[in-house]
């Protein structure tokens, strides 16, 4: 009888083996790589984004002949605001609203623009652990009288007199800031300009801040510097953390080992330090 060539039971049984490791290995690249590529489109949006923010706004303040309108701000009357009159003045131009130490929302008037951003508390609510999209929270804005509100992520309105960082102004955010929501009609057809366009990436502003403006004595050009950050809406990002923004569902949770949500492989966060001037001619209204 011819002898039969074959496999053996165990010879199969290592092959199988093999490419089963192989293949478990190939698709673990797989997977990482493909993490890999959209955590760096995360952050090129996120910078891209950022820049846009910047290049915007300091636009704007280079075009203005002042930060401050001088005539509001510079109490003791010799022309120009002092560092004591700026610390002061700050309220003139900016405005926030917390929730405990994390920003809710903002303005920053400055030129003939306010920007006004809705940050992540006033995007999304925890409901049930998880963060998911409140659509209630944050400020609206109306264009049309108050036949229909908007919210916006980053949006910037033509506002030259800087009424809404006017808390003595009925109907401006300043006045009306604090509430779960908040709305506001400008007195324009022009349609609020959104910086940050919700996609898929979902970016939006975590905090923005900016110091008192200094002004020259000599050249009346007004200088001031702000920071923000950008950040993704996914992943659990907590900017109140030391260290790692990027926290799972512990920034949620508060369990060290939850980091069940597979969004966290997709968290980006990055923070913006910029600085701005005026044209100058501070030293008068307008």
């Amino acid at each position: 009888m011819k002898a039969k060539k074959g496999f053996t039971l165990v010879e199969l049984s290592m092959s199988i083996i093999f490419i089963s490791v192989l293949l478990i290995g190939i698709a673990s690249l797989v997977i990482h790589m493909t993490s890999m590529y959209q955590k760096g489109l995360t952050l090129r949006a996120i910078n891209a984004s950022g820049q846009q923010i910047i290049e915007d706004i300091t636009r704007a303040v280079n075009g203005a002949s002042y930060v401050v309108d001088v005539s509001k701000a510079d109490a003791n009357g010799d022309g120009y605001i002092d560092d004591a009159e700026n610390k002061e003045a700050v309220k003139t131009y900016f405005y926030e609203s917390k929730a405990g130490d994390e920003q809710k929302y903002g303005a920053l008037c400055i030129s003939d623009y306010t920007y006004i951003w809705n940050a992540r508390i006033s995007l999304y609510n925890q409901i049930n652990g998880k963060m998911d999209e409140d659509p209630v929270n944050g400020v609206w804005i109306s264009n049309d009288g108050g036949d229909s509100y908007q919210r916006y992520r980053f949006a910037r309105i033509p506002d030259p007199a800087h009424v809404q960082c006017d808390a003595s102004i009925e109907g401006s955010l300043a006045n009306k800031g604090g509430d779960e929501r908040v709305e506001i009609i400008i007195d324009t057809v022009t349609e609020p300009v959104e910086l940050i366009e919700k996609d898929e990436i979902d970016l939006a502003i975590y905090h923005f801040t900016v110091t008192p403006a200094t002004q020259s004595v000599a050249t009346k050009q007004a200088f001031l510097s702000a920071s923000f950050i950008v950040a993704t809406l996914r992943g659990g990002v907590n900017i109140m953390a030391n260290g790692d923004y990027c926290m799972g569902d512990m920034a949620y949770s508060g369990v060290e080992s939850d980091f069940s949500r597979e969004d966290f492989n997709y968290c980006a966060v990055n923070k913006f330090n910029f600085s701005m001037r005026t044209g100058g001619n501070a030293n008068r209204k307008g």
